[in-house]
Order: C-alpha cells, then structure tokens, then sequence
C-alpha cells in the first residue's frame, strides 16, 4: 500500500498533468484527503482544515477540479450529500454505505460492463455511470 507522502505526491504530479495550479488550498486539501481514514464530506473538510483559513465555496470548487482531473473520487449518498476521497491511483471502483452509521467501505469490482453494452446496443454513445450501494453494517444490525 502506498505511503501517505506518495499518495500526496501522486496527487500533486496528477494536478501537474491536468494543468491546474497547485495552490496552499489545494495542498491543504490533498493533504486531509491523503489522511482521511474514511471519505469525508465537503462540510468536513471545511471544518477539519480550521476556521477562518479557507471558505467553504473554496472546498467545493478544488473539489470539484480533483473530480474533473480524476483524482478525488465523489460517492453520492441517500440523503443527497456528497462524501469524497483521495483517488490517486485513478482506478475506478463503487462503495458500499452504511444507512444508519454511515461507514464507507471500497468494493475492488465494477459489474455494469453488461448494462453498458445494452446501452450502447440501444444507440447510446459515451455511457458512464455512477452506483452506490446501501445497507445496514453488522455494527449497526
């Protein structure tokens, strides 16, 4: 598993080959990102990185440039919030949330190939997709 500071700088040399800035509010983020030991919303990352330092409308445009350039991963949730972690290594993969406590937990597999080839077979060009699922954790049983 890769160390944090690789993560960090796998991060930094991706924004680097998108052409975005590398900005203090930027590394900032990265950095919580990097140590997050769970997909945080941008509420979170607002509020972890202090008062006062960066506003919240600054979290959600660099989060939203990580998205674009493919290194933030956005998980939606139920309630409409949007949960976000650190991606890398830009691999694509889903999540499994827990409704009550809210536990995130990577699932390695992508199981849509059949859907996407019945879209295509439909005329459909450019399918992509977004799945998410949710239950109960054992803990929460």
């Amino acid at each position: 598993m890769p160390s944090s500071d690789h993560k960090f700088e796998s991060a930094i040399t991706n924004l680097k080959k998108e052409r975005l800035r590398i900005t203090e509010p930027r590394k900032a983020l990265l950095q919580l990102l990097v140590e997050a030991p769970k997909p945080l919303s941008a509420e979170e990352l607002h509020t972890t990185l202090g008062p006062g330092k960066f506003d919240l409308v600054t979290v959600y445009r660099n989060l939203e440039a990580f998205e674009n350039a493919g290194i933030v991963n956005r998980i939606p949730t139920e309630s409409g919030k949007s949960l976000y972690e650190l991606n890398a290594e830009r691999h694509h993969y889903h999540h499994i949330i827990c409704r009550k406590c809210h536990r995130t937990e990577k699932l390695d597999t992508c199981e849509v190939a059949k859907l996407e080839k019945l879209a295509s077979e439909l005329g459909y060009s450019d399918v992509t997709h977004v799945l998410e699922l949710y239950g109960v954790c054992e803990s929460c049983q």
